[in-house]
């Protein structure tokens, strides 16, 4: 089984580019009040640059989806092909105050008007903003031959994580 080894986020923001563009829909997932998991697909949009991975998603605010975030706002995107590619990126997650600028980065990625025809002042529309904390690329080539896969963490997340770890 091929194992992760850590890179510098610029090592791997290429393939993560080329996975979340030809995949497009990501598997998201946050937890509900009791932690348990729960899924669904969406279309981030993501601004990819090897010093910062940003990422917006539109959104109905149900009230799941508002009490997941609410109660804890960690959530996972993953994106899955056929080939065995994969990326998952674990991500900090708030709801956009100014829905117009979310708007604006949507675009970039898709018409969200065939979703939300009133633009950003639709009574259904919000976004999620999206800051990860860990990325991982899998390359079904690399894992069947045993190769490492590229993982990125965000220091100070970990340092946040790791203090907080109860050890047994």
């Amino acid at each position: 089984m091929a194992t992760a080894i850590e890179v510098d986020l610029a090592d791997l923001t290429d393939d993560l580019a080329e996975i979340v563009n030809r995949i497009v829909w990501s598997t998201v997932t946050t937890c509900d009040r009791l932690g348990r998991p729960r899924s669904r697909i969406m279309h981030p949009v993501w601004e990819i640059t090897p010093d910062r991975v940003t990422g917006v998603i539109g959104s109905f605010p149900t009230p799941t989806k508002q009490a997941h975030i609410a109660r804890s706002p960690w959530l996972t995107c993953g994106y899955w092909s056929p080939d065995h590619d994969a990326a998952f990126i674990d991500c900090h997650a708030t709801w956009a105050a100014d829905t117009h600028d979310a708007w604006t980065r949507l675009t970039a990625g898709y018409d969200p008007t065939t979703i939300w025809p009133n633009g950003p002042t639709s009574p259904n529309f919000a976004a999620l903003l999206l800051t990860p904390h860990r990325i991982q690329i899998i390359r079904g080539a690399d894992v069947s031959r045993g190769a490492p896969t590229p993982m990125w963490t965000a220091s100070r997340t970990t340092e946040t994580v790791s203090s907080t770890v109860t050890k047994i």
